[in-house]
């Protein structure tokens, strides 16, 4: 079984019963301890991030991690400063350990000017599925990145939060649902008056009437 592989890129359909089931084939099944440290730790990631989504947030107010910086709570006054990439690091698993998680990473990301496209596609192996998903939700993104990493892209969050052209919807078009694209999206050719005469051919010959 592809453990890794299924919590790596399906991670949002897995019910609890999967993760439980995931468990148990790592304990009996031969798999390497690295596999498993792995399969453990995105396991872990995933149980904690469903727990953000529905716990209720009564706890006090607590300082904002995506306004701390670490050279304050480093000890000692002469520590060496970290890279921003190296910051983020520390930040990203801190947050990942928070019952705040999806909150704090949506802040993170907002507040964070260093974080945009060519950052994100410089360190794309840091992030899982659902902060890939929060990703595509908030910052902007060219059609050549949303190109290079569709596959590992929540295509539902493209339809509805990313800017594309009439070109790049009709290259992708089998991959969206067009209803999500047309009434939901941020693009203006979603309006029937603002399309080209091609896309309107297009869409009439697909059967849609949006």
């Amino acid at each position: 079984m592809e453990i890794l592989e299924i919590l790596k890129n399906s991670s949002k359909d897995l019910i609890p019963e999967d993760i439980a089931l995931f468990k148990t084939e790592l304990a009996v099944g031969s798999y390497s301890e690295e596999y498993k440290k792995e399969c453990y730790e995105l396991m872990d990631r995933i149980e904690c991030w469903r727990k953000a989504d529905t716990e209720i947030k009564a706890e006090k107010k607590k300082p904002d991690i995506s306004k701390i910086n670490i050279s304050d709570i480093a000890p000692g006054g002469n520590a060496p400063k970290l890279s921003f990439l190296e910051q983020f690091k520390t930040d990203l698993n801190a947050m990942r350990l928070s019952s705040s998680y999806k909150s704090s990473f949506r802040t993170y990301i907002k507040s964070h000017t260093e974080i945009d496209e060519k950052f994100v596609d410089s360190n794309f192996a840091l992030f899982d599925s659902n902060e890939l998903e929060m990703i595509v939700s908030e910052l902007p993104l060219s059609e050549a990145f949303l190109d290079k990493y569709f596959s590992s892209l929540d295509k539902n969050k493209i339809a509805r939060y990313q800017l594309f052209s009439e070109s790049f919807y009709k290259r992708h078009f089998a991959d969206f649902d067009a209803e999500t694209v047309l009434t939901k999206g941020k693009n203006e050719w979603r309006k029937k008056e603002n399309r080209s005469k091609q896309l309107d051919v297009f869409l009439r010959l697909k059967g849609v009437n949006f």
